[in-house]
């Protein structure tokens, strides 16, 4: 009984401090819903080259494309598991107030439209990890997956991430290719 009496009062707690404007983040009004936002590969190719040229003002070339195309499948499961349009599951840098959504306990960036989640993609790239574009040019998924890990874009075993990253690499950039 007294553990029920507990839970109760737990509960009550929570609603009343949630109904009282405490949620625990200072700027709940650009918390927006997880939404499943998935695209096929050609959605996310088109994507990546509308915010390619958005954030570095010229056009990719194949290789940039098909990297970024390897790691989107690698992080957003071939496109099924993208939310909010975010590519690569971006979240905001310290000190970005940008609109977000929560997934298991990490702030993302929430985004519009998939060439929103592009932009963001690319410029987080440009600013945190541009040493790792230059393999992303090159074609070299193992250097440009050491780099990512290296400026904390993944934590996950640098080792499978980029194993998996250069079993990828080579069926998007022929995707990229045929596209053309």
């Amino acid at each position: 009984m007294r553990e029920k009496l507990i839970t109760l009062i737990t509960i009550f707690s929570v609603l009343l401090f949630t109904a009282a404007g405490h949620t625990g983040d200072n700027n709940n009004s650009r918390r927006r819903n997880k939404v499943l936002t998935p695209l096929n590969k050609t959605q996310i190719i088109t994507a990546l080259k509308c915010g390619y040229k958005e954030v570095f003002n010229k056009n990719p070339d194949d290789n940039t494309i098909a990297m970024s195309l390897a790691q989107i499948n690698l992080e957003n499961a071939h496109g099924k598991v993208i939310y909010n349009n975010n590519l690569g599951n971006v979240g905001p840098r310290r000190g970005q107030d940008k609109v977000y959504y929560i997934l298991g306990g990490t702030k993302f960036i929430s985004h519009e439209t998939p060439c929103g989640g592009s932009i963001s993609y690319w410029d987080h790239l440009k600013v945190v990890c541009s040493d790792a574009l230059v393999y992303f040019r090159l074609g070299n998924p193992i250097a440009a997956g050491h780099l990512l890990r290296q400026c904390n874009y993944y934590t996950a075993s640098k080792q499978k991430y980029t194993k998996v990253l250069s079993m990828l690499f080579p069926k998007a950039l022929k995707r990229v290719k045929n596209l053309k």
